[in-house]
C-alpha cells in the first residue's frame, strides 16, 4: 500500500511519556504496532516492549486462567523474564542467572501477588471478576487485564493503544496517577494514543502529532493542549501568509490561446521521466492545515413534550429477584430539558437497558411518557450497523419507508446532516473505520427524531476533533440526554447533572 509517513525522524527518551495523535485513519496504531514488533526504528535489543492493543480479545496466550493468576503466577513472569525483546525464545531456554535475579528484582517478586491484587483493584476489578477465567470475562476486561499484565511488568517501552477505553473515570484517574507520579516510569519510556485529552493533558510531556495529509511525524514538547495552542498559532500564521500572497499576486490576466499544433517529427523527443506515482499524492498546505478541522453534526429532535419523559420510581435490578441487586431505591427522572450522565464501574448496571425498556426492574417500576421516542447510540456500533451493508443500504433497510425516491433522499440527508464523508457507494460498513461507523449511527437515531437521546460511551473509536464535534451536537440537540461515558472533557461539555 501506500506509504503513511516520509522522511520521518523522532526519538524517545527514557523518563518521557510520549502522546501519538492524529485523525481517525492517519495509521496511529499502525505506527505503534510496527514500533512494538521493532519493524521501525533502531531499538536497542536489550530493551524489553509491552504493546496493549485496543483489541477486544483475549492476547494473553491462554484464556482458561483467571486475571490474578495470569498477572503473578509464573507463566506472565515466564514469558516476562524468557521472551527476547525482539524474538520469542522457546519455553524450555532458560535466560542467564543474573538476568533473571535482575528482572525479578524489578518487577518485585518477593510481592507478586500483592501487587497484582493492589493493581486489579485499581483497574476496577471485584473480587467475582477476579475469579473468573478469561474467557468468561467480556472483550473490555480482558484488555483490562492485558493492561494489568503490562504494567505489573514494568517494560522498558510501555505502549498503550487507546487504554481508556474500556476504563470507568476512577480507573482512568488511577491510571494517570499511576503513570505520572511512579518511581517505576520515571526511567522508562511511554507511548499512548489516546483521544481523552484530558488524559492526555496529564499524562504526555511529549507529543507525537502524525499527519496523514502531509505524510509527516512531527515531534514537540509539552502536553497536548501546548500542542493544540501550537496548532491553531501556526494555522493562524498560515491564514496570514495565504491572504498576504493573495494581496500581492498580480492581477489575473486571461490564458493565451493555445499554439497550432506542430507537424510530427520524424524521431521522437527525448523527454524526462516520469516521478513514481506514489510522490504525486502529497497534501497542499491548504489540506495539511485543515485536516483537523471537523465537520459539524446535527441531530433531529421529535420536538417538545412537556412534564417527564423517563421516570424511574424507587426502582432496583439484579439478574434474579432474589440474587444481589447491582443497585436499589433508584429515583431518576428525565425531561427535555436533562443532561445527565451516569457513573461507576462498568457492569454495574449503568448502561441504561432500564430507560429503553429492554430490561424489566426487580423491584419499582419505569414509567416512560407513551408519545416519546428513545434513540440509543451503542458503543459497540457492530450491535446497530449491519456490516454487510453499505451505510445508505443500512438507512433503507431500517426504515423502509415507502420504498419512493423521495424517502430514499430523506435518509441521504439524514446521512449528510451527520457529515459522513461519503466512501464509494459499494463500500459496506465493514470497510469504515470506527468514526465513521459512529456517523452511521447517529444518522440513524437522527431519522428517527426521539425526544430522548441516550449515549452508552459514544467517545468511543472517536478521535478527538471528532469528540469535539460530538459535544457541540449534544449540546444543541433538542430533547432530553442521558450519557454514559469515561471521557472527562466530553462529560464536562454536554453533563450538568451527575448521578453515581
Amino acid at each position: 500500500g501506500a506509504d503513511l509517513l516520509e522522511g520521518a525522524t523522532f526519538t524517545l527518551q527514557r523518563g518521557r511519556r510520549y502522546g501519538l495523535i492524529g485523525r481517525n485513519g492517519s495509521g496511529k496504531s499502525t505506527l505503534l504496532r510496527s514500533l512494538a514488533s521493532r519493524q521501525l526504528g533502531d531499538i536497542p535489543a536489550a530493551l524489553t516492549i509491552h504493546y496493549v492493543s485496543q483489541a477486544r480479545r483475549c492476547s494473553l496466550g491462554r484464556c482458561d486462567g483467571t486475571p490474578l493468576e495470569l498477572l503473578f503466577t509464573p507463566r506472565p513472569l515466564h514469558l516476562a523474564l524468557y521472551t527476547s525483546p525482539s524474538t520469542p525464545r522457546p519455553l524450555h531456554t532458560s535466560p542467564r542467572p543474573a538476568q533473571v535475579l535482575e528482572r525479578l528484582d524489578l518487577i518485585g517478586a518477593d510481592a507478586a501477588e500483592q501487587r497484582a491484587l493492589a493493581l486489579l483493584r485499581n483497574l476496577g476489578f471485584s473480587a467475582e471478576l477476579r475469579a473468573r477465567p478469561m474467557a468468561a470475562l467480556s472483550g473490555g476486561w480482558r484488555v483490562r487485564t492485558c493492561l494489568a499484565a503490562a504494567i505489573f511488568a514494568k517494560p522498558d517501552v510501555l505502549m498503550l493503544d487507546e487504554p481508556t477505553n474500556h476504563l470507568s473515570i476512577g480507573a482512568v484517574l488511577w491510571l494517570m496517577r499511576e503513570l505520572t507520579t511512579s518511581p517505576a516510569w520515571s526511567e522508562r519510556i511511554v507511548v499512548v494514543v489516546s483521544h481523552d485529552r484530558v488524559f492526555l493533558d496529564a499524562v504526555a510531556t511529549d507529543v507525537l502529532h502524525l499527519s496523514a495529509a502531509a505524510r509527516r511525524l512531527t515531534q514537540s514538547h509539552g502536553n497536548y493542549a501546548t500542542w493544540a495552542k501550537r496548532r491553531e498559532q501556526q494555522q493562524k500564521t498560515f491564514e496570514r501568509a495565504t491572504a498576504l500572497r493573495a494581496e500581492q499576486a498580480p492581477p489575473h490576466t486571461p490564458p493565451r490561446p493555445a499554439p497550432a499544433p506542430r507537424p510530427a517529427l520524424t524521431a521522437p523527443l527525448p523527454c524526462r521521466a516520469r516521478p513514481p506515482a506514489a510522490s504525486f499524492p502529497r497534501a497542499s498546505g491548504r489540506q495539511a492545515q485543515d485536516e483537523d478541522h471537523e465537520l459539524p453534526l446535527s441531530l433531529q429532535a421529535g420536538g417538545e413534550i412537556s412534564g417527564p419523559l423517563v421516570q424511574l420510581r424507587g426502582v432496583a435490578f439484579g439478574y434474579s429477584a432474589a440474587g444481589e441487586q447491582l443497585f436499589s431505591g433508584a429515583e431518576l427522572g428525565v425531561d427535555a430539558t436533562s443532561r445527565i450522565v451516569l457513573l461507576g464501574e462498568n457492569g454495574n448496571g449503568k448502561t441504561t437497558p432500564l430507560l429503553l425498556g429492554d430490561l424489566a426492574p426487580t423491584a419499582g417500576e419505569v414509567v416512560r411518557n407513551g408519545g416519546a421516542r428513545i434513540g440509543l447510540v451503542n458503543q459497540h456500533h457492530a450491535d446497530q450497523i449491519d456490516l454487510t451493508l453499505t451505510p445508505l443500504q443500512f438507512l433503507m433497510d431500517r426504515f423502509p419507508g415507502d420504498g419512493s425516491y423521495a424517502h430514499e433522499q430523506a435518509l441521504r440527508s439524514r446521512r449528510h446532516g451527520s457529515r459522513q464523508r461519503p466512501p464509494p457507494q459499494a463500500v459496506p460498513s465493514s470497510a469504515l473505520s470506527g468514526g465513521q461507523r459512529s456517523r452511521v449511527a447517529l444518522a440513524a437515531v437522527s431519522y428517527a427524531a426521539p425526544h430522548v437521546l441516550v449515549l452508552d460511551e459514544p467517545t468511543n473509536n472517536l478521535d478527538l476533533e471528532s469528540i469535539a464535534a460530538l459535544a457541540d451536537c449534544v449540546t444543541a440537540f433538542k430533547g432530553g440526554v442521558v450519557l454514559v461515558s469515561h471521557d472527562q472533557y466530553f462529560v464536562s461539555r454536554v453533563a450538568n447533572e451527575v448521578w453515581v
